[in-house]
């Protein structure tokens, strides 16, 4: 399977250049293995709006409900400038497919960056998002936004992966497609990945399909592409790969003997209680998948959605 490279939005203190407030980089394996497999762009909305490094830190606190970035020793405020940054950034970087930024940062954190009070001495209970990464998220709101530190969650991270690569897949077909075929063949290697993240989209997607000379080739593209991407905004969990894997199982159950079933509920099971991991449940199912030589479930993205490499 063809897995073309992502375009994302990476913070540049993540293994690229030493720009922490403190002069030092991040050495993140996962973010370093996926330098390999995608294109990147760097950001560093501290740097890139004048700030030295190494440079006195930041901190974000409340007042008159906005959160404000301020420099604490000299009481210097930023807010209006990292805002500014953030927007024109996010006009002028075009069609992306996720962002990655630093954990915990005022500018880049994800949910995750200290909040304080307005008179600074406490914290507020609860935290933010960076107001560059709020920024990214409003503006990309269909887009995963992510930092390396959740990306240590297993169903974030495959998310994460997950999205990027299969948005990538989609500017492809948008960029090359030819004829309504393009389209059809898109859409099926894609069902039950539409399927894991939002089954109504997938019937909305197919009732679309099936007229879409009332549309046109081109809007019938437009409208597909947003439901796309309206479907994927979505978050996966277990019980949903649960219900894939069980229509998935569909397929092959009345070919394969009792016990290879009995084996296979039992995984399943397994998968169920979290003592078995979801790629261990998927190479068995791949192995009925080969050996029924079963094209249609070899095509479908959701059994290969991202580089292996990267799990």
């Amino acid at each position: 399977m063809n897995h073309y490279k992502p375009k994302i939005v990476l913070s540049r203190c993540l293994n690229i250049e030493p720009v922490r407030y403190n002069g030092g980089i991040v050495n993140d394996e996962f973010s370093k293995k996926l330098l390999d497999y995608v294109e990147y762009i760097t950001v560093c909305p501290e740097v890139d709006i004048g700030m030295p490094v190494p440079r006195p830190f930041v901190l974000l606190y409340k007042k008159d409900n906005q959160i404000r970035m301020i420099e604490p020793n000299s009481m210097k405020d930023y807010t209006e400038e990292i805002i500014n940054y953030s927007e024109n950034f996010l006009k002028s970087v075009g069609e992306v497919d996720g962002f990655l930024l630093k954990a915990k940062s005022p500018s880049c954190g994800v949910k995750d960056a200290k909040l304080y009070q307005e008179n600074l001495k406490g914290l507020i209970n609860g935290k933010s998002s960076g107001l560059f990464a709020q920024k990214a998220m409003d503006h990309y709101f269909y887009l995963p936004v992510e930092d390396e530190g959740r990306l240590n969650d297993y169903w974030i991270r495959r998310d994460f992966l997950t999205k990027i690569f299969s948005y990538a897949r989609l500017r492809y077909l948008k960029d090359n497609y030819k004829d309504i075929n393009d389209l059809l063949k898109f859409h099926q290697e894609h069902k039950y990945l539409l399927m894991l993240y939002d089954p109504n989209a997938l019937k909305k997607m197919g009732n679309m399909l099936a007229n879409w000379k009332k549309y046109g080739l081109d809007e019938a593209m437009n409208q597909y592409v947003n439901l796309f991407y309206s479907s994927l905004s979505k978050r996966s969990n277990l019980n949903k790969h649960l219900n894939v894997i069980q229509h998935i199982y569909g397929h092959f159950s009345d070919k394969i003997s009792q016990s290879e079933k009995n084996h296979l509920l039992r995984m399943i099971d397994k998968f169920t209680n979290n003592r078995l991991h979801l790629e261990g449940l998927l190479e068995y199912i791949k192995s009925f998948i080969y050996r029924f030589n079963d094209n249609y479930l070899k095509s479908q993205v959701y059994l290969n959605p991202f580089p292996e490499e990267l799990m």
